[in-house]
């Protein structure tokens, strides 16, 4: 393709900030089609808390089914449970790419509402809201997989049990930085990858193929490439589900297999060998 050619033949610092704003601008709208949204979640995310709102009209007939399930003396870990089951009967779960169309969301006590299902954060959102209308102490946490609520007397919303990554507090969300972030990312990753649309992966996945690929490669090489990228996303989207819900060994080493198997396709496609680049040819006056 001579367009395909002519792209390669550009110099380093034309071409290769070409060929990633293109895949930047691929994957945001592959993972942010309503690119609207994303500025909200970055904001939100930054100040989990301050989608709470304990006094929302639509909390109140869940406020009266927990109080008529507690004894008088109830506390708070006494609510925990009975929260958590009277949140996930009112809100069914559905993922944010089904209900927003996007990746992730953070969305208000109104959205959650308004839409009538969410996913982990939105199940959170109303339930540390509903605690905090009971006049118990609530805020969110995350680990980067799941989102749940955090109170001084234990946790709802099925905790992972991992380490919190993100917590929300009065002054901001708060990160921890820790090595333990790294297996929180692989586990994160892996799942994300795993219940993502596979549609939505393939079209990045075809992006970056055309976009590394040599044209001066041979064809095995280009075949060899893409079919390891797939290899990847294939072991990527096996051992995310499991090694994200229960963290077991062998998953996370074959989330970080998977990782490398990728690394090594992109390599194969994008590495030259042989000599330089053919230019195209010049001719000389005679």
């Amino acid at each position: 393709m001579p367009i395909w050619r002519a792209l390669n033949n550009l110099r380093w610092f034309w071409r290769r900030p070409l060929k990633l704003a293109v895949f930047a601008i691929v994957t945001v709208i592959v993972l942010y089609p309503k690119v609207w949204l994303l500025p909200i979640a970055f904001e939100r995310y930054g100040d989990m808390n301050s989608v709470l709102d304990p006094d929302h009209p639509e909390l109140a007939p869940l406020e009266e089914s927990v109080r008529d399930s507690l004894p008088t003396d109830a506390q708070t870990e006494d609510a925990l449970p009975i929260v958590q089951k009277v949140v996930c009967e009112r809100i069914p779960y559905a993922w944010d790419w089904e209900v927003w169309g996007v990746c992730e969301y953070l969305p208000t006590v109104d959205e959650v509402f308004e839409q009538g299902r969410e996913d982990c954060d939105g199940r959170a959102v109303v339930a540390a809201s509903l605690l905090r209308r009971l006049g118990y102490d609530a805020w969110l946490v995350s680990d980067l997989l799941h989102v749940w609520v955090e109170t001084p007397e234990g946790e709802t919303m099925s905790p992972t049990g991992g380490e919190k990554t993100f917590v929300g507090t009065e002054t901001g969300t708060l990160a921890t930085v820790s090595p333990r972030v790294i297996r929180n990312l692989a586990r994160g990753f892996s799942y994300g990858v795993a219940v993502f649309p596979l549609i939505r992966e393939l079209i990045i996945l075809a992006t970056l193929c055309v976009l590394t690929v040599q044209p001066w490669s041979s064809v095995w090489r280009r075949v060899a490439g893409c079919l390891l990228l797939w290899v990847a996303l294939d072991m990527l989207r096996g051992a995310g589900k499991q090694a994200a819900l229960d963290g077991r060994i062998l998953d996370i080493v074959r989330t970080w297999i998977g990782i490398a198997v990728a690394v090594a396709g992109w390599l194969v496609l994008a590495v030259r060998v042989g000599g330089p680049r053919p230019r195209c040819a010049v001719k000389r006056p005679e």
